[in-house]
């Protein structure tokens, strides 16, 4: 939306905040409530006077039904259409493979994104407040993307396509890295190895902190962006991880010492047999609860690390912690995550061009474009020219 980053940003308005001003475009001053900060009714009617123009009137309830689907529409429309598409996939898959899922975490999980929905669309059009609707939208979105896709990875084990530890393994003596001496390293010195664990750890919490932080100072464009970012990311390690699958290091060097295990190392064994029954073809009950991180090449912890880093960049005092913690990140991930120097390498790549592609769709506004590319956006969108 086109809620400004609170004082004291260095933040700019991006492509994503196009999404918010359709939301915005679509309502008139009267329409908010009497409550909405001062700010936040210049925002919703500064933009552009000539967009409010191009919005035909409406019957009263067709126009209702709009801004409430504009309200939850962010990340992006076609967002929800692709968890959609999931899911059925999912369902397919499973069905082919005899694979049975319990069915009790997905329908929690699923009335629990309803229920952020719902949220989200009471703090839209019934009462402004950006910051804690891009918290529920955001947090819906996540959650919604990554059931369906956790569950596809696990599907797409049974592909059962040939393990490419030993070429990973390959390249990293290629390179001069001797994964087994750097596992040794560690367990001569378990302090070290238990920060870089604990560091390795807080990748998960780091995505509600990204959230929280974002919509706090309204930074709403880089929130959305992000939301996009993992959701496209997590799909693409999840595609060539099924077409590269791997064991992992632990399993391949077997090494003879190994850290002392002070905290419970997720990427290292613990998948193993999950994945050795997927591609036996004797995996036959599936629950949320038990399921592991199957994926070796490429990381997707140093994906989100790099994006995570980037998403908390702009802001004062969280952004350069967030890069020293994310740092630590990507080391442990070869230790506390079992990984080979080539997958850091390849969830680094797949997170720079993630970013990459992003940064040339946001250029324009970037550049001080940003209310042409809204007007274009908005021009062309059916929530405001109703087509």
């Amino acid at each position: 939306m086109m809620d400004r980053p609170r004082r004291g940003s260095v933040d700019h308005a991006e492509t994503d905040d196009a999404t918010e001003i359709i939301y915005r475009a679509s309502a008139t001053p009267r329409d908010m409530d009497w409550q909405t900060p001062t700010a936040d009714r210049e925002a919703l009617s500064l933009p552009c006077p000539s967009l409010r123009r191009s919005v035909p009137s409406r019957p009263e309830g067709g126009r209702r039904l709009r801004e409430l689907f504009a309200a939850i529409a962010a990340p992006h429309p076609l967002l929800w259409l692709a968890t959609l598409g999931l899911i059925i996939v999912d369902a397919v898959w499973l069905a082919a493979a005899d694979i049975r899922l319990d069915s009790a975490a997905p329908l929690a999980l699923a009335a629990l994104v309803i229920a952020l929905l719902g949220a989200a669309a009471c703090l839209g059009p019934i009462k402004s407040e950006p910051s804690l609707r891009a918290m529920a939208l955001a947090s819906a979105a996540l959650i919604a993307f990554t059931v369906p896709a956790a569950i596809l990875h696990y599907a797409a084990a049974t592909l059962g396509l040939p393990l490419i530890d030993g070429a990973l393994a390959r390249v990293e003596r290629t390179l001069g890295f001797d994964w087994p001496v750097y596992v040794a390293l560690l367990a001569a010195h378990p302090d070290l190895n238990w920060w870089l664990s604990l560091a390795y750890h807080t990748s998960g919490p780091q995505i509600a902190v990204v959230v929280i932080v974002l919509a706090a100072t309204r930074r709403l464009g880089r929130l959305w962006a992000f939301v996009r970012l993992f959701c496209a990311t997590l799909l693409c390690v999840i595609a060539v991880s099924a077409l590269l699958p791997a064991a992992g290091a632990f399993a391949h060097y077997a090494p003879a010492t190994v850290p002392p295990a002070g905290i419970e190392t997720v990427g290292a064994l613990w998948h193993l047999d999950a994945l050795e029954r997927l591609r036996a073809g004797t995996f036959d009950r599936l629950a949320l609860g038990d399921l592991r991180g199957l994926v070796t090449f490429p990381s997707f912890h140093v994906c989100l690390a790099i994006l995570t880093a980037w998403a908390l960049g702009p802001v004062r005092v969280v952004g350069p912690l967030a890069l020293l913690l994310n740092a630590a990140v990507i080391i442990a991930t070869l230790g506390s995550g079992g990984h080979y120097l080539a997958d850091l390498a390849g969830g680094a790549a797949v997170a720079l061009a993630g970013l990459w592609l992003h940064g040339g769709r946001s250029g324009p506004l970037a550049h001080g474009k940003g209310r042409d590319g809204a007007q274009a956006l908005l021009a062309a969108s059916p929530i405001v020219s109703g087509t």
